[in-house]
């Protein structure tokens, strides 16, 4: 299998690649087990001593602003990319910038929590408009997405525990209605 993989990349970098980017697990391995960072670090150095100029991109298990810096410490990865780690959290990518401009990351608020969630939603049932009762697939499919974003909310729990429930537009609402308000800000 390594060798396949080595195959790959040579010729991809034999026909101009401008960057690659390579996962940490294996297919094999499938979303079982961390990701394997001292792989892709040996990938690096191996890439690296052949084709010196190479771009490499790094991914697996970016879950938060700080494991992309992480990754590209421990591994010698250019970059990072940020995969199943921004489903609930496109923030990640204002905090990256953040911290490289020197900035303390901010996390959202909870009014662009309810804005993003908002317009997902509507944005995921328009892609759904051809499925059969579009609103209620679209509510079972942003439940994942609900529950990921209730990370963030100051009482995460029990709004994740509301998530599970939906099952339409009228519920997604209710669950921002009752969660996402100036009431959950913050003070400070």
């Amino acid at each position: 299998m390594i060798e396949a993989f080595w195959k790959i990349v040579d010729a991809a970098y034999s026909m101009g690649y401008a960057w690659a980017t390579i996962h940490g697990r294996t297919v094999e391995q499938k979303y079982v087990g961390p990701s394997r960072w001292d792989l892709l670090r040996q990938i690096v150095q191996q890439l690296r001593a052949q084709h010196p100029d190479c771009i490499v991109f790094g991914s697996g298990d970016v879950w938060g602003v700080g494991d992309i810096f992480r990754m590209v410490e421990f591994t010698g990865v250019n970059g990072a990319s940020v995969a199943r780690g921004c489903i609930g959290n496109p923030w990640i990518f204002r905090q990256a910038r953040d911290l490289l401009a020197g900035r303390e990351p901010l996390p959202p608020t909870v009014a662009e929590q309810r804005a993003v969630l908002e317009d997902h939603f509507e944005l995921a049932l328009a892609v759904n408009a051809s499925c059969r009762k579009p609103e209620v697939y679209t509510g079972r499919v942003m439940r994942k997405f609900g529950i990921r974003f209730a990370e963030h909310h100051p009482r995460g729990e029990e709004v994740r525990v509301r998530f599970t429930r939906v099952t339409s537009m009228e519920d997604w609402r209710a669950v921002l209605d009752e969660w996402y308000t100036p009431d959950f800000e913050p003070e400070g």
